[in-house]
């Protein structure tokens, strides 16, 4: 059995996402320890019990310690089940996000449909538009497909939000996205819900005064929403590149003008841009186990300490070489032996 210390390095909550997803994947069993212990609430929190759920349904899994404020965790994974339908709801505004990218390494030609209820575009977590503009297109880059349906949205404190990922399938191998090649096209959603239509136009407007002085054509969709659960607003930019994907995203919040959250959302952009990464420094960590998975390399925007303490997680469930090199940005390759 794996052992894993849950206090080590930085991001908590992704060494257990990471050692769920790799156990499920190679059959491998953990015990992580010291869940949190640094923390103000340590142990287990909602959000993450409901990545074990998912994952535990997903490969009938045996669990010991699978509750609040546990700080130690035993999982022993079986056969994954295919062919199944699983619902999940992370109840308030848990980050559906997070849930996605815990599970769908795990399910590629696996036909299975999961259905998640709680916040699609939530604070510490990527907006369900990065996911959608971003990490799917990255994906579909190395030979992955998904199909992913957004019913609701939900928003910090009520969450209310709702999708549906499903048909995750592909063929994928060893792969090298080492450049953005020549920018192409941005693209972006500017969404509202709950709120009146004129933040996202405002949001829109403010994100592409700033973007106009890259010289390429800008597409913003505006996405209003009236009648949701929650109320809320944000914008995900996608710059396309010949190669690769570079991504942000921004969320309003009470007090946060309209015209702040666009602008934050187009500086964060081309501050990754600038780096001449392939992918922005999110998709730095996501990429993460796929390369490793299946052999890849890639160029991230920038090693930051949560990617890091992700490699130190894979390297105790795969039998591969990683070489890392430079900080910002930096060159991630693995060797599958």
């Amino acid at each position: 059995m794996i052992e894993i210390d849950g206090s080590f390095g930085e991001g908590g909550g992704q060494i257990l996402r990471t050692s769920l997803t790799l156990s499920v994947i190679t059959g491998k069993p953990f015990r992580i320890f010291n869940i949190r212990a640094n923390r103000p609430n340590p142990g287990l929190q909602r959000q993450h019990l409901w990545a074990v759920k998912a994952m535990k349904m997903i490969s009938n899994a045996e669990t010991k310690g699978d509750e609040v404020g546990s700080k130690e965790l035993i999982f022993v994974p079986h056969e994954i089940k295919g062919n199944t339908n699983i619902d999940i709801d992370v109840g308030t505004a848990g980050s559906v996000t997070l849930i996605i990218q815990t599970v769908l390494p795990a399910i590629i030609n696996k036909n299975v449909r999961i259905r998640i209820k709680g916040g699609t575009d939530v604070p510490k977590s990527p907006t369900i538009d990065y996911i959608r503009l971003v990490y799917l297109e990255i994906l579909r880059k190395i030979g992955i497909e998904a199909k992913l349906n957004l019913i609701k949205r939900g928003h910090y404190p009520e969450g209310g939000g709702e999708v549906i990922i499903e048909n995750v399938n592909g063929n994928p191998s060893a792969f090298s996205l080492l450049e953005l090649g020549k920018l192409t096209i941005i693209k972006g959603i500017s969404h509202v819900s709950s709120l009146p239509a004129h933040i996202a136009e405002r949001q829109m407007n403010s994100a592409r005064e700033i973007l106009s002085k890259l010289g390429v054509p800008i597409e913003i969709q505006t996405d209003v929403r009236q009648g949701e659960v929650s109320k809320g607003s944000g914008i995900a930019l996608a710059a396309i590149g010949e190669k690769s994907i570079i991504g942000a995203d921004s969320l309003g919040e009470r007090g946060k003008r309209a015209e702040i959250v666009g602008e934050e959302a187009a500086r964060i952009l081309i501050d990754n841009l600038n780096t001449k990464a392939s992918v922005d420094i999110h998709m730095s960590d996501m990429l993460m186990i796929f390369a490793s998975l299946y052999g890849g390399e890639y160029i991230g925007a920038e090693l930051t300490s949560h990617a890091y303490t992700n490699m130190e997680i894979i390297k105790k469930f795969l039998d591969i070489k990683i070489d890392v090199s430079g900080k910002r940005p930096f060159r991630f390759k693995a060797k599958i032996f």
